[in-house]
């Protein structure tokens, strides 16, 4: 008995099925990746053809895996490939069971995908086959590009390829006998030890030429190339320039606005004290006999 759920008219990124047999895997979900038909030649009967089912399964708790099956009834493809699937688990670690340990790039064939780990809430941002792999393995924020070839198979396999390639803090602290630092804006930047080696290197044992920045170290020392972002049509425009003139006296005036009222609880600064005639006044309160002369 087949159930296909999510199924409509329109073309789906991944179908998630549910086959019941004698094998049974406890939460754990399975999505066709790829179903086509196949042919090659045989010298008795001539052209054959055969179902190729491409399908991932996982528990969406760090476990999952993928497997490739051909038989000449769908029904009997999708059967195999959940259950060879099943048979090649793999475990994946993830950052604090949302998204992956850090950005990395990796490579299969001609298929080169990058991944940056994101914030709590992103979102899965990426290739409808990766987006059911993150489900599957549980990974709810990340980005990813495909540069290359989009041949299906390759994605799967360079992204799972990066994701077993993935360093813990602890690991990386250890191959590189250094404090992992940790800077968040949302701490004032304050540094946050997450990862300390057994026997620390020295300042003196450090090169100069050594790769200490966490982001460039991961990626292999290269950099990801930004797409430049081009200016707006109308910044040529004369009366643009004219438009700036006018509002550099008020440019900023919210953002500090906001800054005072959170810092001071008014529209203070530090000359205050020093000058209390600067402070601004409330605005007197309309009286009733006011309102009843208007």
């Amino acid at each position: 008995m087949l159930n296909v759920f999510g199924v409509s008219p329109r073309p789906v990124a991944a179908r998630r099925i549910s086959i019941q047999c004698n094998d049974t895997f406890d939460g754990f979900d399975t999505w066709v990746l790829e179903s086509k038909i196949v042919n090659h030649m045989t010298g008795n009967l001539g052209r054959k053809s055969r179902i190729s089912i491409f399908a991932i399964t996982g528990n969406g708790n760090g476990v999952a895996g993928f497997a490739l099956t051909k038989a000449p009834v769908q029904k009997a493809a999708i059967k195999m490939a959940k259950n060879k699937a099943g048979q090649r688990l793999m475990y994946i670690s993830r950052c604090k069971e949302h998204t992956v340990l850090h950005d990395f790039v990796t490579q299969f064939g001609t298929t080169k995908i990058y991944v940056k780990k994101m914030h709590e809430g992103y979102g899965l941002v990426c290739h409808r086959a990766i987006k059911a792999c993150c489900e599957a393995i549980g990974i709810k924020d990340m980005y990813a590009k495909i540069e290359g070839s989009i041949n299906l198979q390759h994605i799967i396999k360079a992204f799972f390829i990066g994701l077993l390639q993935q360093k813990s803090y602890q690991q990386l602290a250890d191959e590189k006998r250094l404090h992992v630092v940790e800077f968040k804006s949302e701490n004032g930047n304050y540094p946050e030890v997450i990862a300390s080696p057994s026997k620390v290197r020295k300042s003196e044992e450090v090169k100069s030429h050594e790769i200490l920045d966490f982001t460039q170290y991961v990626l292999g020392g290269k950099v990801i190339l930004q797409k430049k972002k081009y200016p707006p049509f109308y910044t040529k425009h004369p009366l643009y320039k004219t438009k700036l003139v006018k509002l550099e006296r008020l440019r900023n005036f919210d953002e500090t606005r906001i800054k005072l009222m959170a810092e001071y609880g008014a529209l203070h600064s530090f000359l205050t004290e020093k000058y209390p005639e600067a402070k601004l006044r409330p605005k007197p309160k309309r009286s009733e006999s006011n309102e009843t002369e208007e």
